[in-house]
């Protein structure tokens, strides 16, 4: 015998006793831990262009409503992104905030049932962009909308998440 979770699992994640302020930490968290991970990087870099870490928070509630936190830390390689959509495999490096693998999908889903994660590192010249449709994914078809944006700046670093619904 052997445990297996089901996509559905999901669904489950509505049903948390979150608080938007403990919801949108997660996400807070994992943007100042991408700048802790990569500090003495981006603090050169943040140098050079006269800024620092920004973390941005946007809330729409008109229409489909929309929450986008934004980052300028340093974004996410292909691999990257990869890891951070499974659910319960914890990040390489543990010592921080992000321990679990599980806080940005479950405060994602609490949040809403469309969402998509927008990045890019700094160094290379590649976006990427995921989106979760939540119940279709909890109705076992986790085949996720993928995009690619080729060719930019490498000094360019970010990643913005936008949930709607």
């Amino acid at each position: 015998m052997k445990l297996e979770l089901g996509l559905d699992v999901l669904r489950s994640y509505k049903r948390l006793p979150y608080t938007s302020w403990h919801a949108i930490a997660e996400f807070v968290d994992n943007s100042t831990q991408s700048y802790f991970n990569d500090q003495d990087e981006l603090d050169a870099v943040y140098a050079a262009e006269a800024t620092q870490l920004e973390v941005s928070i946007i809330y729409e509630k008109d229409g489909a409503g929309l929450l986008r936190v934004s980052d300028n830390a340093m974004g996410m390689a292909q691999e990257e992104l990869s890891r951070a959509l499974r659910v319960g495999l914890p990040p390489d490096y543990r010592e921080g905030r992000s321990r679990y693998g599980l806080g940005m999908k479950m405060a994602a889903c609490w949040y809403g049932n469309d969402w998509t994660i927008v990045t890019k590192r700094l160094g290379e010249t590649t976006e990427y962009s995921v989106t979760v449709d939540v119940e279709r994914v909890a109705s076992g078809d986790a085949d996720l909308e993928e995009s690619v944006v080729t060719n930019l700046d490498p000094a360019l670093h970010y990643t913005r998440v936008e949930i709607t619904n």
